[in-house]
């Protein structure tokens, strides 16, 4: 498992350099059902491509646990969503916010802290009012 995951990280970080995000996708796919045989893999290329500020491929793989019906939790979410804020994707950001409670997938402090520091980067003040609006009404501590 270690190998796939760190061939795939050696791929991406290789291909991300070169804003080939088509290829990048492709290796994701390629690889994705040698990865997902343990949950552990796809949180761990998560954090690889977090730190290779590579968040559209962070979204492919949350997109692929989904398609293939596993369980996506809250700290998966939460890992997509802030690399996203580190990268200034809010668009991205509020979207995978929005669609954990689609899924049921309960929120945290952590995922609203995230989700709001996506929407400061992009200087977007509406969706991050929205935000701060649904923490108060779902009282999270």
């Amino acid at each position: 498992m270690d190998s796939v995951v760190q061939n795939i990280c050696r791929d991406v970080k290789m291909l991300g350099a070169s804003g080939r995000s088509d290829a990048l996708e492709l290796i994701l796919r390629r690889h994705m059902v040698d990865m997902l045989v343990e949950e552990r893999g796809a949180r761990r290329l998560l954090k690889e491509l977090g730190e290779a500020h590579e968040w559209t491929s962070s979204l492919v793989i949350l997109r692929c646990l989904q398609q293939r019906s596993l369980e996506t939790d809250v700290s998966l979410a939460n890992e997509s969503i802030t690399i996203c804020s580190r990268m200034s994707a809010w668009k991205h950001a509020v979207q995978i916010f929005s669609e954990m409670a689609d899924s049921c997938v309960e929120r945290d402090t952590i995922t609203y802290i995230a989700a709001l520091s996506a929407c400061e980067k992009g200087e977007q003040w509406v969706p991050a009012l929205q935000i701060l609006s649904e923490m108060a009404d779902s009282r999270v501590e």
